[in-house]
């Protein structure tokens, strides 16, 4: 077997471990009125739980970033693979009490946030060179599609299995996270040949990194650019997250038919938008950041088109809806290449992408505590109130985006 179709094996792997990692945390993405039923709380209460997810990463992503750089990349995604896993079982046991699973999330926030996330891509930025980084996170992202488009149907699966018992099916869908989580660390030992990596890995292993490097990497521009795109995507991505009941609350659809729009929304589309993006980023434009502009204005514009289609017209809103996340993962993919783009050195990556990180995420630690409310507040009007924030906060993001197309395109000059 030859190195290019190890590395696509790999790849697949990891965006099978990155897809499976982070399906607990955002359940409520596809199963929000099954959370809600078995667990018996209210939304705002379901939103606090992302908002201690996200409180937790925050406080781990600085010195995980520091351990991405200290240690190989295959040591701390096992070991964040399988402690996800006893998470899940965990939760399984623990779910009916609210203090337990507030403790859940938070561990979920130690296993895949902590130093997991730089590690991944990290990992991801070494499979391919300068010139295909565009196209190496377009197709991660689309295994990542395959794999939350998976385990989401087997747990709908699971759950119809148990229709007149909702407690039971929870259970076992649950339990199906752990299970898959341990199957991705053994994809992990198996694949994850240290081999397959570009020389650039020579420099973040023979460099030391301390902690003088936080300091240090906040001096390129590309990490308070990359991390408000980020912030931007976070808060497109609580939006979408809101469909699954407004397909409920509002359209009138049936859970199970919700549940599973939600998973092809969320994460079939991925298989379109993740290559789509790369595609348009490596090839079309040869540039990260304007395919960053197109995808985040497509975003808004597509958002926006929620808030005047006419009420009946189901079929289209959730044509639009579709469009919603393949526009997001058009620019959720290829977003890192920009890192890259932007002369960001490989050696401090995991650095760099840990502080990119605590800003681009902090959205999750307020915007669903803030939706939530104001669906118990406001009832479906609520739903207007997100779509109008979601659009502004988007916009914002696609300003930073032509900021990152002017500065790259300087970068060009200066290297002729």
């Amino acid at each position: 077997m030859n190195k290019k179709v190890k590395r696509i094996l790999l790849l697949f792997a990891l965006g099978l471990t990155y897809g499976f990692m982070y399906t607990l945390p955002y359940m409520s993405r596809t199963f929000y009125d099954q959370m809600i039923a078995a667990m018996g709380v209210t939304n705002a209460q379901l939103g606090s739980l992302l908002s201690i997810y996200a409180m937790a990463c925050t406080l781990s992503y600085l010195p995980g970033g520091w351990i991405a750089d200290k240690f190989k990349p295959k040591t701390v995604l096992l070991a964040s693979t399988f402690g996800n896993a006893a998470i899940c079982f965990l939760l399984m046991m623990t779910y009916k009490n609210f203090t337990m699973v507030k403790l859940v999330w938070f561990g979920a926030a130690i296993t895949g946030g902590f130093a997991f996330w730089p590690a991944l891509l990290k990992g991801i930025r070494l499979l391919g060179s300068e010139e295909e980084q565009g196209r190496m996170f377009g197709i991660f992202e689309a295994m990542n599609g395959i794999a939350s488009l998976l385990i989401n149907f087997i747990m709908i699966y699971v759950l119809s299995l148990f229709a007149d018992n909702l407690l039971l099916g929870f259970k076992g869908a649950v339990a199906t996270m752990g299970v898959l989580c341990v199957i991705a660390g053994i994809l992990i030992i198996f694949l994850y040949d240290e081999k397959l990596t570009y020389a650039e890995e020579k420099t973040t292993t023979t460099e030391k990194v301390g902690i003088k490097d936080y300091f240090g990497v906040l001096k390129y521009p590309a990490v308070w650019i990359v991390a408000i795109m980020m912030f931007g995507q976070v808060t497109f991505i609580a939006g979408l997250s809101y469909l699954t009941p407004y397909s409920t609350g509002v359209l009138g659809l049936s859970l199970t038919l919700a549940a599973s729009i939600g998973t092809i929304r969320n994460y079939g589309t991925r298989f379109i938008g993740g290559p789509l993006g790369g595609y348009i980023s490596d090839n079309v434009f040869k540039s990260a950041s304007k395919g960053q502009v197109v995808s985040l204005g497509l975003c808004a514009i597509s958002m926006a088109m929620l808030l005047i289609i006419p009420g009946g017209n189901n079929i289209l809103i959730i044509a639009v809806m579709l469009l919603n996340a393949i526009a997001l993962y058009m620019a959720k993919g290829p977003l890192y290449a920009v890192i890259s783009e932007l002369q960001v050195p490989a050696a401090v990556t995991g650095t760099a992408l840990a502080i990119i990180t605590v800003i681009g995420y902090l959205p999750d630690m307020f915007v669903y505590t803030l939706f939530g409310k104001w669906l118990d507040i406001y009832g479906d009007a609520g739903y207007s109130r997100i779509f109008i924030f979601t659009i502004g906060v988007t916009i914002v993001s696609l300003l930073v985006a032509l900021v990152a197309v002017k500065l790259s395109n300087k970068y060009k000059a200066n290297a002729k």
